[in-house]
């Protein structure tokens, strides 16, 4: 579908790639993974032919085929023209021949309806046009297409109210769920994701995940969830020292063998060096004899020959371990709520309970996630916790607790004219802190002369890494930390997960990194509806208990739409056709359940963390997808037969 050879991308005087060579077949699923600033996004523009910056320079081809398609999701949105049109005639524009079409009809329909003379050869062309669009509508799938957005809407996170809202009146967040929503619906050949999932809650990333698993063309993501990348690639390209290798497997996949694949070049390397090393021995012991002279002259050219092909391979930065300040240990009991309840006053003068009349105890040393959906109450909770704002209720602290907070909007507190590395130091609690700041701002992306930058010259996402790095240098014993992940890269989120696992305190956690959370936390507040549900067995309990749940709704509505369907049957005696749809229902419904139990079974062994390192893992992923467009179909064919 796509092939890029020889291709060079430079920006001003950095150079991105070099000589870059590779392809993405038609049902792809491609992983593009690589250090910040490594040019991954520039990549996707490139190849989507949206850069028109100046100072972008290339050489070599992109090479696609003549009916690909490929749609584009960039990480900042731009909605212009579009923001007074409400979420569903948004979401209704990915099919734009159709949708001006509907527009059409809808037109025509209301000239039809006019006091026409009916044998006028006007109304005859009015009639000929609008039997010609109804044709060409329904080709298109027009009279799908509302059903369709309905449900991806729905299925990122949109309630039947929000399809009304216009676009203006959403969040940057939810402008980039509708952005996604089109994209989708665009059914294009070849999809370019640059971080799609940094503003999509838990049930809306499973949804999306299990949409893509079903995606009939390709696609090329860039993510820093590793668990989103685990399970949807089967193939990695790598952009590292302007190169881009190709691992035939997804991310953890990719990490093994590009171990191993430096461990082989490196023992090369060394057996090269040791084999130059033994040749100058004899060179440097008989070249004055004129016995062994043209000896030692061939091995001087056998030296030169070895020297040409000798490069020592490439790594990434190293390692660099990071462990908190010490802090004396807290009471027992950390910290108490008693009858919390937080309301808002919104824009109409009505009030929302966020949350309502809450309880929760956390204990020392517990590692607890606070999870929800978007809006539910989880950054609510964490400012509560933290005693950041006002509620009705009790929080009580306990003894000797220090807690220190990281919330999304921490970065307003830095200082704006100190530089990055002078934040840090004043943050630094002690002499062994101050020697630790510049490796935690190596391990957060600032390197070099960023370190000397003001705070005031950083982007939004840059702030927020050096107020997370920052926090880091403080001494507590209790972390409230709220999307600590959100700009951080594998390498940074590697280091944190490797710092918090040895911190020796309490921690809180409201994140949508399901590695993240999967490998910290041992216990899982659910905030649903202004209540708190709480789960003690760990995160991957928490997710199979969570997708039972789901699999008995799915049941329960299954369960009435049958009863409804039974309930609206006709009394008088059944049509001759009524004993063979009898029998096509049941058989339909047993072979729903034989594949609804083999989906939740592959859905519970995805659930384990271990599960993409197991060598029939892209065999199950792959069965997977392919259950979900079998039941799609038995799902419909049943609704058809029942009505």
């Amino acid at each position: 579908m796509l092939e890029a050879r020889n291709l060079s991308l430079s920006v001003g005087t950095k150079e991105l790639l070099i000589d870059a060579s590779f392809r993405v077949g038609d049902k792809d699923r491609v992983g593009l993974v690589g250090s910040n600033g490594a040019g991954k996004s520039t990549l996707l523009k490139f190849i989507a032919g949206q850069t028109t910056a100046q100072t972008l320079r290339h050489n070599g081809q992109i090479l696609k085929s003549s009916d690909a398609t490929i749609g584009y999701l960039p990480q900042e949105i731009s909605f212009e023209g579009d923001l007074e049109k409400t979420a569903l005639e948004y979401a209704l524009q990915a099919n734009e021949r159709a949708f001006k079409l509907s527009q059409d009809l809808e037109r025509m329909e209301k000239e039809l309806a006019l006091p026409l003379d009916h044998e006028s050869e006007a109304y005859q062309r009015l009639i000929e046009k609008f039997s010609d669009a109804t044709r060409e509508f329904e080709r298109l799938g027009g009279y799908r297409m509302k059903a369709d957005a309905e449900k991806v809407l729905s299925g990122l996170g949109f309630s039947q109210e929000d399809f009304r809202k216009k676009v203006k009146e959403f969040s940057g967040g939810w402008q980039m769920r509708l952005l996604i929503a089109k994209l989708l619906l665009q059914n294009n050949s070849l999809l370019l994701l640059d971080e799609p999932t940094n503003h999509l809650d838990i049930d809306s990333l499973r949804w999306l995940e299990n949409y893509l698993l079903a995606y009939s063309g390709a696609f090329i993501v860039v993510s820093h969830d590793r668990y989103f990348l685990d399970k949807l690639t089967t193939k990695t390209l790598e952009i590292s020292f302007k190169r881009v290798t190709e691992y035939k497997g997804n991310y953890s996949f990719y990490e093994r063998q590009k171990a191993e694949r430096y461990e082989t070049l490196m023992a090369e390397y060394e057996n090269k060096l040791k084999q130059i090393a033994h040749l100058q021995r004899f060179v440097d012991r008989f070249k004055a004899k004129a016995t062994k002279a043209s000896q030692a002259q061939s091995r001087v050219k056998m030296i030169q020959k070895l020297q040409q092909t000798l490069e020592a391979p490439e790594e990434d930065s190293s390692h660099i371990e990071f462990s908190f300040p010490k802090a004396a240990p807290s009471g027992k009991i950390v910290l108490t709520l008693e009858g919390v309840t937080k309301t808002y006053a919104l824009p109409d003068h009505s009030t929302k309970v966020v949350l309502n009349n809450i309880d929760l105890e956390i204990m020392r040393g517990e590692r607890i996630a606070i999870v929800g959906s978007n809006g539910a109450g989880k950054s609510t909770l964490c400012k509560i916790i933290s005693g950041e704002i006002d509620f009705e209720g009790k929080r009580v602290l306990g003894h000797n607790v220090r807690l220190a907070f990281f919330g999304q909007h921490q970065a307003e507190t830095l200082n704006q004219d100190n530089t990055v590395l002078e934040e840090m130091l004043a943050a630094a609690p002690d002499s062994e802190a101050r020697t630790k700041a510049r490796d935690v701002l190596g391990c957060f992306l600032f390197s070099g002369d960023d370190a000397h930058k003001k705070v005031r010259m950083l982007s939004g996402g840059e702030k927020s890494r050096l107020a997370l790095a920052k926090m880091l240098l403080t001494t507590s014993n209790f972390l409230v930390l709220d999307e600590p992940t959100n700009h951080l890269d594998m390498r940074s989120k590697e280091m944190l997960i490797e710092a918090l696992d040895n911190y020796d305190g309490t921690l809180v956690i409201v994140s949508h990194d399901r590695h993240f959370l999967d490998s910290l936390v041992e216990k899982v507040v659910l905030v649903q509806n202004g209540k708190l549900r709480v789960f003690s067995n760990g995160y991957a309990d928490f997710v199979s208990k969570m997708e039972a749940e789901a699999q008995a709704e799915l049941e329960r509505r299954k369960e009435a739409q049958k009863s409804q369907a039974k309930a609206q049957k006709p009394v008088q005696s059944a049509p001759p056709k009524a004993a063979s749809n009898k029998k096509r229902l049941e058989k339909i419904e047993r072979q729903i359940e034989t594949l609804e139990a083999e989906k939740v079974a592959i859905e519970n062994e995805m659930s384990s963390p271990e599960f993409f390192k197991r060598a029939d893992s892209r065999a199950k992923t792959t069965r997977y997808a392919t259950l979900q467009a079998e039941l799609e179909k038995l799902y419909a064919e049943w609704e058809a037969i029942a009505q």
